[in-house]
């Protein structure tokens, strides 16, 4: 039972695999070749000359709308495969043509058609075939790449083009650089593999047409022999083409593409090999196998043009289902686009809500600060007790940090918003500085810290910006500094390259943590795991970033031990703590930019 269900198992396996060879090879050969034997008798089916008339007219008809389908194909599909068979079917068109008119006319003269007709039919079937021949070997390089790589592998198959950018050679890979080579040689190969197809239809064209015209004139030695087995010899070379094209239907896989055209091609060519099979026995023109031969030329047509119109209707199908498809993801995009709209109008308008929200919050919580500090200032004098003075100090210093974060929440609501306007004014940089380094000098933080000292060599380099906006840079980046460094001095540089002014700020602190360090300018980045300073609300390098930039100006950080410009300072150490250094630059006035900037004397702020 078991060996049974194998034997099956196997037999289906088989069927399954080749089905288009049993379905459209095999079991057509059948009744084909029942056909073939009965038309062994040349007189059981006898025609006279306008009944070969109209049978040829009728191949000449069925040939005519295989060439326009194929070439139509061709320029629909831009498939060099159906250029190739219409071009066959359009000269087997005119060959017939000339075959069938001459032979109307020439009724009575059966000498002349004794040898005429058989060689006007030689021609027209030798290049038929040759191009069945000719187009079916030559698939995997006629064919569409896409409509070849969706088949079975073919050993001479191309490998299909990649979609990727073009980069240049150097920055490609070796393995890539050599993908890309082969690929170069295989479309080398192809262009000239397509060349030798061509060459091959124009020459095979030459022998077809000069065969038909010559049939006029010229009788070819042994087109007829009456006392040899195979009567018409001529015929074995269109037959064996034929062969050959039916053969490489299956080597190249045709028969496991979906396309029912492929199936119908197949059944067309193998009625062709058996109509020339017959032919090959025909004694006289119109006995039984020249008859039957020409009944199945016309069939192998009519199959192929219901290959084609089926391919073709199957074609529409798909499209048109994949139009619907198409709209209805387009309506289904549509209404996300519009549910993505509307989210997002919600969106800008709870973003509105929050802005105004904030500044609304911001301005209330300055009103109850600026008093709260004014008293605190008034008052102070009249204490005299340290530990209430101390006590009053901690509320000012709270209310001056909740201020600063006040301000921040305002200055980040307008950065977020685009609505950070810059007053721009032309003043001296150097001033600046020095007003921010005193104003510094006077803070808490560097009170208490008797070990920083503040080192800076003036530059007078004139800007156009707004003010009041570089001050709070530069006071950030410094108070950040000071916050940073245990001991050590804290140097200020400024100069012009470039068309820019740089200033730079170097600490001798414990420098930034490689973690953090691609993430400082953006919001809440709060403090550095390496001293584990707590920071104010992580906002002031965000701040200071989008002021920068919104001047059209850079800013960076780096550790001191990583910084090639170091080179250009003092002291690049401070027992043995290399600290960090932040740029920033800001381009100068047009004016400004020819002009060498002035020193002036070094100054070093103690403590």
């Amino acid at each position: 039972m078991s060996r049974l269900s194998h034997s099956f198992n196997s037999l289906s396996s088989f069927f399954s695999k080749n089905e288009t060879l049993i379905k459209y090879t095999i079991v057509p050969s059948i009744p084909l070749s029942i056909i073939s034997v009965l038309s062994i008798n040349a007189n059981t089916w006898v025609l006279s000359e306008i009944h070969h008339f109209y049978i040829e007219m009728f191949a000449v008809i069925l040939a005519a709308i295989l060439s326009f389908y194929y070439i139509s194909r061709y320029r629909t599909l831009d498939d060099k495969f159906s250029l190739f068979l219409g071009i066959g079917f359009l000269t087997n068109a005119l060959i017939d043509l000339l075959h069938t008119t001459v032979s109307y006319q020439l009724i009575n003269d059966p000498l002349f058609l004794k040898y005429f007709i058989p060689q006007t039919w030689f021609a027209g079937r030798l290049f038929l075939s040759a191009m069945f021949a000719i187009a079916i070997v030559g698939y995997p390089i006629l064919a569409r790449k896409e409509d070849f790589t969706n088949s079975i592998p073919y050993t001479t198959a191309l490998s299909p083009k990649k979609n990727r950018l073009a980069l240049p050679p150097s920055s490609l890979s070796e393995q890539e650089r050599k993908k890309e080579e082969e690929q170069k040689q295989e479309r080398k190969e192809r262009g000239i593999h397509q060349k030798l197809l061509v060459v091959a239809l124009v020459v095979v064209a030459i022998v077809a047409a000069t065969t038909a015209i010559s049939s006029l004139f010229i009788v070819f030695p042994g087109i007829v022999l009456d006392n040899f087995p195979i009567h018409r010899p001529y015929e074995v070379p269109p037959l064996i083409l034929f062969l050959i094209a039916l053969f490489y239907v299956y080597k190249n896989h045709l028969d496991k593409k979906s396309d029912v055209f492929y199936k119908g091609l197949v059944g067309a060519i193998l009625i062709d090999a058996f109509a020339q099979l017959i032919m090959c026995f025909s004694t006289a023109s119109f006995d039984t196998a020249h008859n039957v031969a020409h009944i199945l030329k016309d069939a192998s047509y009519f199959v192929n043009i219901v290959g084609l119109a089926l391919s073709s209707i199957n074609y529409n199908l798909r499209l048109r289902q994949s139009n619907i498809r198409l709209e209805e993801v387009n309506t289904r995009l549509r209404e996300k686009e519009e549910q993505i709209r509307i989210q997002y109008e919600r969106l800008k308008e709870t973003d509105k809500m929050k802005n105004e929200f904030i500044n609304i919050a911001s301005h209330e919580l300055r009103t109850p600060i600026q008093p709260i500090l004014s008293l605190s200032t008034i008052l102070r004098p009249e204490i005299q007790d340290e530990r209430q003075q101390g006590l009053l100090d901690i509320v000012v210093r709270n209310a001056k940090r909740l201020l600063n974060l006040t301000d921040a929440i305002l200055d980040v609501t307008k950065i977020e918003s685009q609505s950070l306007t810059l007053k721009k004014e032309r003043f001296d940089l150097n001033d600046v500085i020095l007003n921010v380094m005193d104003d510094i000098t006077l803070s808490t933080p560097f009170l208490c810290n008797e070990s920083v000292k503040l080192s800076y060599e003036p530059h007078r380099i004139l800007l156009e910006a707004d003010k009041a906006r570089i001050i709070q840079v530069i006071s950030n980046l410094l108070s950040n500094s000071i916050k940073f460094t245990d001991e050590g001095i804290i140097t200020i540089r400024s100069e012009v390259k470039n068309s820019e002014a740089i200033v730079s700020i170097k600490d001798t602190g414990q420098g930034l943590d490689p973690v953090i360090l691609p993430h400082l300018f953006t919001k809440f980045v709060t403090k550095s795991p390496l001293h584990g300073v707590q920071g104010g609300t992580g906002l002031g390098l965000f701040i200071s970033k989008s002021i920068i930039e919104a001047h059209g100006g850079q800013i960076w950080a780096t550790n001191n031990n990583n910084d090639s410009n170091n080179d250009n300072y003092n002291n690049n150490s401070y027992n043995g703590k290399q600290g960090a250094t932040f740029y920033f630059t800001l381009p100068l006035p047009k004016k400004e930019q020819q002009e060498k900037p002035q020193p002036q004397q070094l100054r070093l702020q103690p403590n």
